[in-house]
């Protein structure tokens, strides 16, 4: 059993006899749980000593006290990284194992990391790590370079429920700025719309509306007046 590594969200890691590692989810949203988020590729028929650091888990597979020819078994140590597989599974490489390690003829028992246990995504730094062999007297330190990896989605969504701009947030955020959008683009059309009206019933508008009028009135009278006269040279005729 171990806690998920470098990251806050409350999710365990559960090693099984059978080989198979499950992480468990501890929250749903602010109520207590125990759902099942996550399970490693199975990779070994041993069970696995957890261990985190800087992003990832190193198992170390250890045979059962009770199990039969248990000493022919090679003892390896996995680094599973946690944002790989948190990524999922596909047909290219998903490189949820960053490192398998085999020290055979030797057979790793325990191991205890000495430095930093965690840092920012990214940052590549050294520390050691001591491990205890079989029938071996004390322990042998062997330098450990690891670069921590980003978190993985799931644990971002976790820790921060509304400080990441993640694909949910932007969903969620866009609609609201679609809509003020819009109405903002109304506003300035009907403002437009108001100046040009203004203006078109302006003094010079006004002007031309009349001086128009007056010139339609002009032509009207003038056909009237010859009207008139056609009238009068026919009754002239008669």
């Amino acid at each position: 059993l171990a806690m998920e590594p470098g990251y806050s969200t409350g999710r365990v890691l559960l090693a099984l006899q059978d080989g198979d590692v499950l992480v468990y989810a501890t929250t749903r949203g602010k109520s207590k749980a125990c759902d099942l988020a996550l399970k490693f590729p199975h990779v070994s028929v041993l069970p696995f000593k957890l261990h985190s650091f800087r992003g990832h888990v190193m198992a170390v597979a250890t045979p059962l006290a009770e199990m039969q020819k248990k000493d022919e078994y090679v003892r390896e140590i996995f680094f599973f990284n946690m944002a790989a597989m948190e990524n999922g599974y596909g047909s290219s490489p998903s490189r949820a194992i960053t490192l398998q390690a085999s020290f055979k003829p030797k057979q790793p028992e325990t191991l205890a990391m000495l430095g930093q246990p965690a840092g920012p995504a990214g940052e590549k730094a050294k520390s050691q790590v001591a491990i205890r062999f079989k029938d071996a007297k004390g322990v042998e330190l062997y330098d450990l370079t690891l670069r921590t990896p980003p978190p993985p989605k799931a644990a971002a969504d976790s820790s921060s429920n509304s400080s990441g701009w993640d694909m949910n947030s932007l969903l969620n955020w866009f609609p609201k700025v679609g809509v003020f959008g819009i109405a903002l683009i109304g506003v300035i059309f009907w403002n437009i719309k108001k100046v040009s009206g203004q203006t078109s019933s302006g003094p010079e508008a006004d002007d031309f509306d009349e001086e128009l009028f007056k010139e339609k009135l002009r032509e009207r009278r003038a056909k009237a007046q010859d009207k008139e006269k056609e009238q009068q040279e026919h009754e002239d005729a008669d």
